[in-house]
């Protein structure tokens, strides 16, 4: 994840504390959070800075401590452990050496590897596609639900599910637990992916399992999963 990225992530996952964020995502926006407050302490002395300098704090503290609340679950820890930063010396010190660890390897109680995209490419390699410009040869089947027996293409950069108009999959606003844009299929390095982008009720996989809001899952041709409920279903499939 590179600068603007992260800093992008970290804004637009505002009040997330679910999930799990990467070294890069963190110390990026750590950095960020160093330069925009340090350029408004300098324009403090021509007095601008006073009146920003109040506002920036205020509106980066939530996403700044979920940030740190996810780097915590990242190394396998509770985001609780944020609050040893504030006792001196020691708690920083342990703070600093913690937060500077490398993801904990495969998935843990908080979610999956947010470098999980990089090992799908085995787990998906099998499954009878060659992803290297393969990107029109996905697509969704909904198996149950208001839209069953309809096909869409996974065509271009995402394919969006939800009840706002744009999206590409979208479910009528009487469908239960769906939320207005709820989740979306996705290309990241190749590999096809599926992202909740914050939604209420949640989006599973076929056997369950929840996935962490903003954090991307592999998939391929056989994946099932479900919005909010399963009687929206949805199957991966080639075609």
């Amino acid at each position: 994840m590179d600068f603007m990225g992260a800093v992008e992530h970290v804004f637009r996952n505002y009040a997330v504390f679910q999930g799990r964020a990467r070294r890069s995502e963190f110390w990026y926006f750590q950095l960020f959070h160093f330069l925009v407050v340090t350029a408004l302490g300098i324009l403090s002395f021509a007095g601008i800075g006073i009146l920003l300098m109040p506002l920036y704090l205020l509106g980066s503290f939530v996403p700044n401590m979920a940030v740190y609340w996810r780097r915590y679950h990242d190394i396998g820890r509770s985001g609780a452990w944020f609050l040893i930063s504030y006792v001196p010396v020691v708690g920083l010190i342990l703070s600093i050496v913690w937060l500077a660890q490398d993801s904990q390897p495969g998935d843990n109680p908080y979610g999956p590897n947010p470098k999980g995209v990089g090992r799908a490419t085995q787990g998906t390699a099998g499954a009878g596609i060659s992803y290297d410009g393969a990107r029109g040869s996905l697509a969704v089947r909904c198996l149950a639900g208001p839209l069953q027996g309809q096909t869409y293409p996974v065509r271009g950069n995402e394919l969006l599910f939800g009840r706002e108009a744009a999206c590409g999959v979208r479910l009528p606003d009487s469908a239960p637990g769906v939320s207005r844009r709820h989740c979306c299929i996705r290309w990241q390095q190749g590999i096809p992916v599926l992202v909740d982008l914050n939604s209420s009720y949640g989006t599973f996989l076929g056997d369950g399992k929840r996935l962490p809001p903003q954090y991307p899952e592999p998939v391929a041709a056989g994946t099932r999963f479900y919005l909010g409920n399963r009687g929206i279903l949805f199957e991966i499939i080639v075609f």
